[in-house]
């Protein structure tokens, strides 16, 4: 594919050039909270955040089974308590960025990954399903999977069933793996708005930003360079294959299916935007540095709308199954919804036992930067406890003590 035919598109009247969603709706009250330079430098130098930080109500449910009918009447409760989602969703086209990762066929001890690494399907389906009778025109549910062929048979491999899906949603749910431009042709070459320190944009699949509502779907679990994943580090997963995998040589590749680890956790390779984004400041070889970084600039350039975080049966003390002896499986039997995702994560880290304010390099974030606190510096929204809205059933009944993230070489 020559670097013509992959020129990123750009709408006309973003102020920083680019368009993330429909002309970025949300870009003027991003805008109050982003210089184009300083969250950069401040950053850098440790300086405090901004004032107005943004702050939502974070939601708790017990929820003991994948048992759709119960996941879905949590769910329900829960996007009631929030109060708006209905307002989101209603006659827009919805994104919902799923956590699937690596490969869907490997199991940790003995039970799939939807048990344990990636986000269950009954969850999906419930979210779903209520955003379909919300009145969602359409609902896109996306990841970047190492499949190729048909996108409902990569989702398939993680027990994902269309049909289901579509009968659930009234025919207005589908299924599209990101890991190319896909139907598009072309990429979405979308800015980040402070600037960024490590990247200053992100080329995507045009599913991401051709979008009304933006949905973060994660899973509950440690993580060895951002000490815990929920809604924000699912991200990680925007940046697609054909110009930021593994298996690329010398230039783009639509059928690459490769991971990301040398452009986004090591950083020793770059990858192939049509323009220059990373800005150089990332540290060879040091995950912990890198991907919370990395997290926080994806969030600021996609902002989410909701996360909901499937945190039923999940794993701790690392991230998959990779990782085989240090992985336990766990079974906090909860899930968690709100409108901040920044807010839904620290709450989701005092939930796993964890101080969501920790220090760089502390538990559960040993190995690396707290992402929280970054993402607070550039005033994405509140990782201080005592300034957060807990709503269900409140942080004391929903509490599950996870084992650290151990440190461990690189």
């Amino acid at each position: 594919m020559n670097r013509t035919d992959r020129e990123p598109q750009s709408a006309p009247h973003c102020p920083w050039g680019v368009c993330s969603r429909r002309s970025f709706l949300r870009y003027a009250a991003t805008a109050a909270i982003f210089s184009q330079t300083a969250a950069a430098q401040d950053l850098l130098a440790g300086k405090p955040a901004p004032k107005n930080i943004p702050r939502a109500l974070t939601t708790l449910a017990i929820c003991k089974r994948y048992d759709y009918p119960t996941v879905r009447r949590a769910l329900a409760a829960m996007f009631d308590e929030l109060g708006d989602v209905r307002k989101l969703v209603k006659g827009k086209f919805v994104t919902v960025k799923l956590n699937l990762v690596n490969v869907g066929e490997q199991h940790v001890q003995g039970l799939p990954v939807a048990m344990t690494v990636v986000v269950h399907p009954k969850v999906a389906l419930a979210a779903i399903s209520l955003f379909a009778d919300y009145g969602a025109k359409q609902i896109r549910i996306v990841d970047q999977l190492p499949y190729r062929g048909a996108d409902a048979e990569a989702f398939a491999r993680y027990g994902y069933d269309a049909k289901e899906f579509e009968q659930e949603t009234n025919g207005r749910a589908r299924f599209i793996n990101t890991r190319n431009a896909g139907e598009y042709k072309k990429y979405e070459l979308v800015k980040v708005p402070y600037g960024g320190f490590l990247a200053s944009a992100w080329e995507v699949n045009k599913t991401y930003t051709e979008t009304d509502a933006f949905v973060s779907i994660g899973k509950m679990k440690s993580h060895v360079a951002g000490g815990v994943t929920m809604g924000m580090k699912n991200l990680i997963g925007v940046p697609p294959s054909s110009l930021y995998g593994d298996d690329l040589k010398n230039e783009p590749d639509e059928d690459a299916v490769g991971y990301r680890s040398g452009t986004m956790h090591t950083c020793e390779q770059k990858p192939f935007t049509a323009v220059e984004t990373y800005t150089g400041k990332s540290v060879l070889g040091d995950h912990g540095v890198n991907i919370p970084h990395f997290i926080v600039e994806l969030t600021a350039a996609f902002p989410i709308d909701l996360v909901v975080v499937d945190g039923v049966s999940t794993i701790q003390s690392a991230e998959g199954w990779w990782l085989r002896s240090i992985v336990s499986v766990a079974r906090p039997g909860l899930l968690l919804a709100g409108r901040n995702p920044v807010c839904v994560d620290a709450v989701g880290a005092a939930v796993m036992g964890f101080n969501p304010e920790a220090d760089h390099r502390t538990p559960p974030f040993v190995n690396g930067f707290n992402y929280l606190t970054l993402a607070r510096q550039v005033g994405l929204g509140d990782n201080r406890l005592a300034n957060l809205e807990i709503g269900g059933v409140g942080l004391e009944k929903a509490k599950f003590q996870y084992l650290p993230t151990y440190q461990r070489a690189s």
